[in-house]
């Protein structure tokens, strides 16, 4: 990708454009912006029940991976807990705080290819605590040099 303010294609419709903090075109930007709002609206008509992403595909005709791209963006943040999103595995009801990775828990554990992603997180937490005492040691350590001043504390003649 190039750098900021340099001419790139916009990943949607190809057009060529100058690089700000998107990587689509300003019309494309409006097109998605409008798309959203289509969205939400559609969602908000029936609030007391929730809707699935087919139902949102059928009734504004739009693409699967464009709507799921918009859910990975976070534009439909304020909706994610009206949307029904089913796992791409198993098929059951993803929780609200898991929306975004459009597979359940249990089925990201069972592809997962070191077993287990709540050990893998147990792991990672260990290893995050483990580094910032090792941090702490050796900051106390600098501090600790710096006050002898490069004196020799025992020395025999």
């Amino acid at each position: 990708m190039s750098q900021q303010g340099g001419l790139i294609n916009c990943k949607k419709c190809g057009s060529l454009f100058v690089k700000g903090s998107r990587d689509i075109c300003d019309n494309c930007f409006k097109a998605e912006l409008e798309l959203v709002d289509k969205i939400k609206a559609f969602v908000n008509k029936n609030p007391q029940q929730k809707t699935t992403l087919e139902d949102i595909i059928n009734e504004l005709g739009i693409n699967k991976n464009e709507l799921e791209d918009l859910i990975e963006k976070g534009r439909l943040f304020s909706i994610m807990p009206k949307l029904l999103i089913k796992c791409r595995f198993c098929g059951i009801e993803i929780e609200d705080d898991q929306k975004t990775n459009f597979v359940c828990t249990k089925c990201l554990n069972k592809f997962s290819p070191k077993g287990d992603l709540a050990k893998i997180n147990a792991l990672k937490e260990e290893q995050q605590q483990k580094e910032i005492s090792e941090r702490k040691i050796r900051r106390i350590y600098k501090q600790d040099s710096k006050s002898r001043c490069g004196f020799i504390q025992n020395y025999d003649f």
